[in-house]
């Protein structure tokens, strides 16, 4: 039996604080909840496309992804995500055929229900280095090609939706990699988006084009933080409740820990 045997095994000293920890971790989230899961009522959300290391190409893991889904499930519901362009998941949470809608702000309008700041996003004018471009506010995009992740003009402020709506060389695109692959061919000289995103579909590119060029993030936008929204009151407060509890246990950091490494250079 495993009892007679569980003296045989070896865990260096090292070891110790790791395997504390995720038993830790393992007994706040409470494996009774594990084992429920199935008896938890299920929350029909809407997540965008895959946008890694957020939303990882298999739609079921990614940061915001599993940060999402933990906080549902301390909060006693089960999330199933549907990775849709934003476009059409705001169409169909308005229509009732979602019941929320991940990474999102209040900005969308609607009077459904937001939940706390739960991820933040650091999005940044990119631009080759070798262009020595110089980018110190919003408006200096202007002056140059630029292209932007999907309803990036609904979501970067009006400072900036004023800046592009009357540009001649402006748009929006649903894939990151698409971004990356016209700044490093030249055929655009702004991309704006996540720099965790960039980061991890630089080394995603073809190997025909040289994404080893060095870039230059220019800081011109405040952090994004972002909020889920729900068509139900309580489950955004379940949500909000689910939230803290993985803050305080330590879920929510061993989360972060696990998918910063996935976008390193």
């Amino acid at each position: 039996m495993s009892f007679q045997r569980a003296p045989q095994l070896r865990v260096q000293p090292g070891e110790w604080r790791f395997l504390s920890f995720m038993l830790a971790v393992a007994g706040a989230l409470g494996f009774d909840a594990c084992a429920q899961a199935s008896a938890m009522p299920e929350v029909l959300v809407g997540m965008g496309l895959p946008k890694p290391p957020y939303i990882m190409e298999s739609g079921t893991a990614g940061l915001d992804y599993d940060i999402a889904r933990q906080a549902m499930a301390a909060g006693g519901y089960k999330m199933v995500g549907r990775s849709l362009p934003q476009t059409r998941a705001l169409a169909m949470l308005r229509a009732g055929q979602l019941d929320g809608m991940l990474s999102t702000t209040e900005g969308i309008g609607g009077h459904d229900f937001f939940t706390d700041p739960y991820i933040v996003y650091q999005n940044v004018a990119t631009t080759l280095t070798s262009r020595r471009l110089t980018l110190r506010q919003i408006e200096d995009l202007s002056g140059y090609s630029v292209v932007a992740f999907q309803n990036a003009s609904m979501v970067l402020g009006e400072r900036y939706r004023l800046t592009v709506s009357g540009h001649p060389d402006y748009r929006e695109v649903p894939s990151q990699i698409t971004q990356n692959k016209l700044l490093f061919t030249g055929r655009v000289d702004v991309v704006v988006g996540d720099r965790l995103i960039f980061r991890y579909f630089s080394n995603k590119l073809d190997p025909q084009i040289d994404a080893t060029k060095a870039v230059t993030f220019h800081r011109i936008f405040p952090d994004s933080p972002r909020k889920a929204v729900f068509r139900d009151a309580r489950v955004r407060d379940a949500f909000n409740a689910g939230l803290k509890i993985i803050r305080a246990n330590g879920a929510y950091d061993a989360i972060v820990s696990q998918y910063m490494g996935a976008a390193r250079p």
